[in-house]
Order: structure tokens, then C-alpha cells, then sequence
């Protein structure tokens, strides 16, 4: 299951990559806003050092690229942007010289560091995953100058992980919480401002496990923001959705979500947030694209790939929400 779980980084970045080569990423808002001006060259470069580390997985982004339809681009492009405005608006309200930190949980190959850190000399970000994806993001971030400018030379000479006075990228099972929590005590400090983020990491860890990991990180910060984005089941009885996706993850991935329908609505996933937080918001991501993408925008998107039925598009993004919550 865990070795299962890993695979899916390559799929998200995968995902995103098909989203840079069909000009989906970086939109303007990303880059007037969240200052990724680079986004598309930095992702590439990664890319190429993947390949280097393995040609398997690299010859799965381009498969993903040659294939990538407009749905799974839409969800990309949704997600990452939405992502990004979070975290952006949650830099922008620090204090210009006070210390914040940042810890991405499940991080894969995830390479926001890069750019939210280059500007905010007083970040820190902590990167967390498995083993096997810590091990091969640190020995291509360590490969290239264009990483190594912003996180700072490595202090640890071995590639199982990248340790800097501002970055840490270090191997984690979240579902341990105890090793979580050694490791942020480690590493970051509780009385800092701390914004947590999941992308799609609780839909895969066991209830009481992802639980007790919310309560567990939220009573560690004396102040934080938790944004978390996952997929959810729906819980109409004729909203197949959930059922659909568990059973064609269980065939082809051996892949199990074991919270998909437990908290199979916007309510229902705030919900297991609110005991530790003093306000909730929650949005599925039709909401957000009804909501926040202007009609300039969503015109730009049409003219990218040929979309047959925005309905489709509807269904799918209704049942993946963002949250954020603020203790």
C-alpha cells in the first residue's frame, strides 16, 4: 500500500508537467501574483533530472504529456493555482521580519520551495514523503544549480535527504505520528507562525491515523493554517462518483482512499478539522472555478484544448474540495 502511494507523486507531477506543455501553468495570476515567472523552466529541469534517476518514470511524464486531456488538466491547473493563492495570501499577512515555516506533508515532488522562498528570506520549509520519493527529489535538487541558489548549500553529504538552514527535505511515514512530531521539534519551532499542507495525502491515511495527525499537528503550533486539498465521495445515494473511483483504484493501482466516504462532502470534511481550529473555509473546486477564474480566463482555457461537454468537467471538480483552517 505505502509503495502504492509513492507511485501516485509521479502521477501529480505528471499531471502538472501535461499542464505546463499545453500552456494551462503558469497563468498570469501565478506569476503577478505568486512571482513563478520561472515556473515552467524549473519544472522541466526536474524533469530532466528524473530522467537521469530513472528513465521509467520519465517515460511516464511524456506519456502523460502526448496524452494529457482537457479534464485532467482543468483539475491540474485548478488545483495548483488554488494551492498557490493560499499559501501566497498566507506569506502576505507575516510580518515582514518576523520567522514563518512551512510543511508540506506528502510533499513528492512538489517544488513551491523554490519560489516562495526565493521571496521570503525569512521562510523556512520542511518537506516530508516517503523515503523513496525524499531520495530521489534530494539527489536531483542537489544536481542543479538553479535549486541549490534558493535552499542553500546542503549541510548532509549523503542523497538520502537535503538538510539547509532554511529547507529540510527528510523521509517521513505519516502515519507514525511520533516520528512527525520528533522531526518538527527537530526543526521548526512552535511558537513560529506554520502553515500545514496536505495535497491529496488524507484521502489515503487510515481514520484514526489522519485524525489523530490533525489534532497532533494542530496542538504543536500555537498558531498555524492547515490548507488541504482531497478528493471526497459524494453523499447523494445516486452519486456513484466515490464508489467508482475506490473500485477502479483497488483494481489498477491496489490503491485504497479508506476516508473517500467518510467525509464524503464539503461539510463532512470540514468537519474533521473543527475540533482544533477557530474558523473553517471550505470550496469544492467547481466552486472556486465558478467563483474565482474571471471569463477571460476560463476563454483562455477553451482555446488550450477542445472541450466536448463543461459538465463533465463539473461533475469531476465537485468532488474535490480545498480547505483551509486557521487555529
Amino acid at each position: 500500500m505505502d509503495r502504492a502511494v509513492q507511485q501516485t507523486d509521479y502521477d501529480a507531477f505528471s499531471c502538472k508537467i501535461s499542464a505546463i506543455a499545453k500552456k494551462y501553468l503558469p497563468c498570469q495570476k501565478q506569476v503577478e501574483y505568486c512571482g513563478m515567472e520561472d515556473y515552467a523552466a524549473l519544472h522541466m529541469a526536474y524533469g530532466q533530472g528524473l530522467k537521469a534517476l530513472s528513465r521509467r518514470a520519465y517515460g511516464k511524464i511524456q506519456k502523460a504529456v502526448n496524452s494529457g486531456l482537457p479534464l485532467m488538466n482543468y483539475g491540474t491547473y485548478l488545483r495548483t493555482l488554488a494551492v498557490d493563492v493560499e499559501i501566497m495570501s498566507f506569506l502576505k499577512q507575516v510580518p515582514k521580519n518576523s520567522k514563518v515555516q512551512i510543511v508540506n506533508l506528502g510533499c513528492g515532488s512538489d517544488l513551491r520551495m523554490i519560489h516562495f522562498m526565493s521571496q521570503y528570506p525569512q521562510l523556512t520549509w520542511v518537506d516530508l514523503d516517503y523515503s523513496e520519493s525524499v531520495s530521489v527529489k534530494a539527489k536531483i535538487l542537489k544536481s542543479n544549480d538553479c535549486f541549490l541558489k534558493t535552499l542553500g548549500p546542503p549541510q548532509n553529504t549523503d542523497d538520502a535527504e537535503y538538510v539547509s538552514d532554511r529547507y529540510l527535505l527528510r523521509s517521513c511515514n505519516l502515519n507514525i505520528v511520533e516520528n512527525l512530531l520528533d522531526i518538527l521539534k527537530e526543526f521548526t519551532y512552535p511558537d513560529v507562525q506554520t502553515l500545514v499542507l496536505t495535497e491529496c495525502v488524507l484521502c489515503y491515511v487510515k481514520l484514526p491515523q489522519s485524525q489523530r495527525l490533525i489534532h497532533e499537528m494542530m496542538s504543536f503550533y500555537q498558531t498555524g493554517t492547515w490548507v488541504s486539498y482531497d478528493p471526497i465521495g459524494g453523499e447523494k445515494k445516486a452519486d456513484k462518483f466515490g464508489s467508482i473511483m475506490q473500485a477502479n483504484l483497488r483494481e489498477a493501482r491496489q490503491l485504497e482512499l479508506p476516508t473517500l466516504m467518510v467525509f464524503n462532502s464539503p461539510a463532512k470534511y470540514s468537519q474533521r478539522f473543527e475540533d482544533n481550529s477557530k474558523s473553517t473555509e471550505i470550496r469544492t473546486m467547481w466552486q472556486y472555478y465558478v467563483q474565482e477564474i474571471t471569463d477571460v480566463e476560463k476563454n483562455r482555457l477553451k482555446s488550450l484544448q477542445f472541450l466536448d461537454e463543461i459538465e463533465e468537467v463539473e461533475i469531476v471538480l465537485s468532488h474535490y474540495v480545498l480547505l483551509k483552517a486557521i487555529w
